[in-house]
């Protein structure tokens, strides 16, 4: 787990001030050690947080033994021991223990070609002398990130938009704002800044060093795999998926300097940490968050996961003022308002994390793999919904239960909404101009005409893609790498597999991972209602000391919500409203257009050079 910068451009040598900034920029994902390469045409810098091989000798850049290709990489490739095997078999050398070096070495073996066998996370940048050529590629998920600029002949990729920021400037873009405040999260391409592309997973970009040409592919795309079923029974189903996840997460335990878990009390992290806990010799710990006194506090059920397995655990104490204390740097972290709350309670877990391990496993996924989400059970409810909203007279629908829903969502996709818990017709007063157009969500959805798998890719790209992001630069602002084992290419294809009436039949959550949890939890923490991560945004936000205290920001004149809507409207709802979750969508809005002036621009003399 690392961070990287390229910059491309033909004939170009890059300035040393620059890189020495874009470093800066980066070194909290990768504090052990640093590394860059700077040759006309092209620069490469890099941050290591070292995992596999953490010696001197698997830094990066890593260049191949002719000289011909160099590396900057960012993941961890788990199947790399078995790669390594197949390309010792061709008599290619080895250096290092490191998945960097398999990653070079079966690039310049297979070519494009490796990128159909890696099983993991993975961004990285590939310069090859020889042909004049960069690669980059992103996993097929987007467990890491990976941000794109082109501007004239200049292309640059980064681990992170700030350093891109740096070159094309730090301006909000309104597209992607308008889905930030009905969605939390803009999907797709959109990075949340104007000139900036968050490049989809699954793709390969290749640059032309001597033109500054590109050229890009799809090498995978999630959404083919949905509505491949295959007529499983029930018990195959169950034992097809007790299989995948738990090599999956066998899988995910390589590391050269250990691993601890995350643990909500959840199903999810439940199984994870029993799943861990079984392929683990030693003693294992555990990290989660509690918040005293809170309804939603799942501390109860965790304790019996901790006991069963004999997990040493450590519980971090969050209140409302801790949290708003946090919520800055978590904002600057997720280069964006964060999408949901929990992304600041993950941050302060992992800063406490960071005193213990580099590594930590995560339950995120299963949800979206699996159909774990309240929308699962009543897709039936949605999908009628959907169609009432669309018939002629909708508009004259009676404002009241079960009609307001259908009225409200107009000739929206359901699929893509779904995901909106709060009434996302309530900024629209706000901001009449910040309205989503269809995007990336609604192009996942109109791929099928199945009801339940529209949900499905919907949630396995674009919302699921938030979650994975969270993880990441939640994590990484404490330099520890988070893992997410149900995101894995066996499990995807696995889960996809199961027909849908055993999947989501319906009145039930995720009831195939429920049976195999079974085998390893007690029957009531599996079978309970699922909880979520709820926070108390009302009692902080009443609270002048917690949350509160972000209003006058929002209301002042000088408040940056107010370019872009109406600001006696903005004034009106900040005072008003009793509706915590738009307050909190507001306040977390203002301050990521406040973070954006802290990203000031380089030398515009050198830039134009």
């Amino acid at each position: 787990m690392c961070g990287f910068v390229a910059l491309l451009e033909p004939g170009r040598t890059f300035p040393t001030p620059w890189l020495d900034v874009m470093e800066k920029d980066i070194h909290h994902r990768g504090p052990d050690s640093g590394g860059r390469l700077s040759e006309p045409g092209f620069a490469q810098v890099f941050r290591r947080l070292a995992i596999l091989d953490p010696h001197a000798e698997a830094d990066q850049p890593m260049t191949s033994d002719d000289g011909r290709f160099s590396l900057v990489f960012n993941g961890e490739i788990y199947n790399f021991q078995s790669l390594r095997q197949e390309l010792e078999s061709h008599g290619i050398p080895f250096h290092t223990s490191s998945d960097t070096e398999v990653l070079l070495n079966g690039y310049q073996y297979w070519g494009e070609a490796i990128l159909d066998r890696l099983q993991g996370m993975f961004a990285f940048v590939l310069i090859d002398r020889k042909e004049q050529k960069a690669f980059a590629a992103r996993d097929p998920f987007g467990i890491k990130p990976l941000y794109a600029i082109r501007q004239g002949n200049l292309t640059g990729f980064a681990s992170e938009a700030r350093p891109l920021a740096r070159l094309v400037g730090a301006k909000a873009d309104p597209t992607a704002l308008a889905e930030l405040l009905t969605f939390g999260w803009a999907a797709g391409e959109l990075s949340n800044l104007k000139g900036i592309e968050r490049v989809l997973p699954g793709t390969l970009i290749t640059t032309d060093l001597s033109n500054g040409s590109s050229k890009r592919r799809r090498f995978f795309d999630a959404l083919g795999t949905i509505g491949q079923e295959s007529a499983l029974s029930k018990n195959d189903a169950i034992e097809l998926s007790r299989e995948t996840v738990c090599r999956s997460v066998s899988e995910h335990l390589i590391s050269d300097v250990g691993y601890t878990l995350q643990l909500s009390g959840g199903v999810d992290s439940s199984l994870i940490s029993a799943l861990a806990a079984k392929e683990t010799n030693g003693q294992l710990e555990s990290f989660s968050i509690d918040i005293e006194g809170y309804e939603h506090n799942e501390r109860p059920w965790r304790e019996k996961v901790i006991e069963q397995f004999g997990l040493t655990h450590h519980e971090v104490a969050m209140d409302g003022v801790t949290f708003a204390d946090a919520l800055p740097r978590a904002v600057r972290h997720m280069e964006g308002p964060v999408p949901h709350g929990g992304c600041v309670l993950l941050m302060l877990l992992c800063d406490v994390i960071r005193n213990h391990s580099k590594v930590v496993l995560t339950g995120e996924g299963a949800d979206e793999m699996f159909g774990g989400y309240q929308r699962y059970s009543i897709w039936k409810k949605l999908m009628w919904q959907e169609r009432m909203a669309k018939l002629p007279f909708s508009s004259a629908l009676p404002p009241i239960w079960p009609f307001k829903s259908a009225r409200r969502l107009g000739d929206r996709d359901l699929a893509a909404y779904a995901s909106v818990y709060h009434d996302f017709t309530a900024t629209r007063s706000m901001f009449p101009d910040l309205v989503p157009a269809a995007g990336a969500r609604e192009d996942a959805s109109q791929r099928f005409s199945d009801f339940r798998e529209r949900l499905f890719a919907v949630d396995q790209t674009a919302y699921l893609e938030s979650l994975l992001i969270r993880q990441d630069k939640m994590s990484m602002a404490a330099s520890v790498e988070s893992r997410v084992p149900f995101v894995h290419l066996p499990v995807l294809r696995a889960a996809n597999r199961i027909p849908k009436n055993m999947r989501v039949p319906g009145k039930e959550t995720k009831p195939i991972l429920k049976r195999v949890a079974e085998s390893f939890l007690p029957h009531d923490l599996v079978n309970r209602r699922k909880i979520g991560l709820w926070l108390p945004y009302g009692d902080w936000i009443k609270d002048s000391k917690a949350l509160g205290r972000y209003i006058e920001a929002v209301i002042e004149p000088g408040s940056r919500l107010a370019a872009f809507g109406d600001p006696k409207e903005i004034r009106q709802t900040a005072l008003e409203s009793d509706n915590a979750q738009v307050l909190f969508r507001l306040i977390n809005v203002e301050m990521w257009l406040r973070s954006l002036d802290d990203i000031s621009p380089l030398n515009a003399e050198e830039l134009h050079a």
